[in-house]
């Protein structure tokens, strides 16, 4: 038999008691069936309740009320799904520019005016997010921390740092400043790094964030959750966390890793 033509017999996944790197059939059973959509986002009595979301980020953020979320923290996808994305073809340059000004029109209206927005992205697009911000929110700085993960390196330097964009809906957004000894106000942030493949943004920074820019009960929504670094977090520091993400997988892995904090 020629050997393009011989049938392939390679496993279907790496480990037969892990259908999806991270879960087992266990936490399949325990957790897939309680997976809620965005549908499923609602007030009750006026009042938010927390939870895990799958679906499109723009469609879930469309059913969150005016000025009801604290602290949004984030880093949007550079190859975006969903039902709000130009129908056919590659997304353009164009394309992406828009789709990016839906969500954060829709972010700046849910946020309080006492509210803020953390923005991670890569070098490449730092300049265009920047210009994004500017057109609804206040920026207040561009963050650098040290991403040894950080991809979109050039032949002649290896990228290892991380964009973050701060930015307020007023002037008057709430901000901590507890520890003023160790320059916690410097936007220059190399004590936080992460080599984990599974988890490349560090806790660490989602609560130093969390800590200086919310307090105890407030809101926190991440719009592209990914496995839900950011809930865990909030969950620690005891914010209300909402959390979308488009792949359920992801969702569902979040879920678990939520629950066991």
């Amino acid at each position: 038999m020629p050997e393009h033509e011989k049938e392939s017999f390679d496993p279907l996944f790496s480990h037969p008691l892990e259908p999806v790197s991270g879960l087992t059939v266990s936490d399949l059973n325990r957790y897939l069936a309680a997976v809620q959509t965005i549908g499923d986002i609602k007030q009750v009595d006026g009042e938010l309740s927390e939870g895990l979301y799958h679906g499109d980020a723009i469609t879930g953020l469309k059913k969150l009320p005016d000025n009801s979320i604290d602290l949004i923290i984030t880093k949007p996808p550079e190859y975006p799904k969903g039902t709000n994305l130009p129908s056919g073809g590659r997304m353009t340059l164009q394309d992406y520019y828009a789709w990016n000004e839906s969500w954060l029109k829709e972010a700046f209206r849910i946020l309080k005016n006492t509210g803020s927005i953390y923005l991670f992205c890569g070098w490449r697009l730092s300049g265009m997010y920047h210009g994004l911000l500017s057109n609804q929110f206040k920026v207040q700085t561009r963050i650098t921390w040290k991403n040894r993960r950080a991809s979109q390196s050039s032949e002649q330097y290896r990228n290892e740092i991380g964009d973050i964009w701060f930015a307020a809906k007023t002037n008057s957004f709430l901000f901590r400043d507890e520890n003023k000894s160790d320059k916690s106000g410097t936007n220059l942030w190399p004590e936080i790094f992460s080599d984990e493949m599974d988890e490349p943004i560090p806790g660490a920074l989602h609560e130093k964030m969390l800590k200086t820019n919310s307090f105890k009960l407030n809101w926190v929504l991440d719009p592209f959750m990914g496995k839900g670094a950011s809930g865990t977090a909030a969950k620690t520091l005891g914010r209300r966390f909402i959390g979308i993400d488009l792949d359920k997988d992801r969702v569902v892995l979040a879920m678990k890793k939520i629950d066991q904090t």
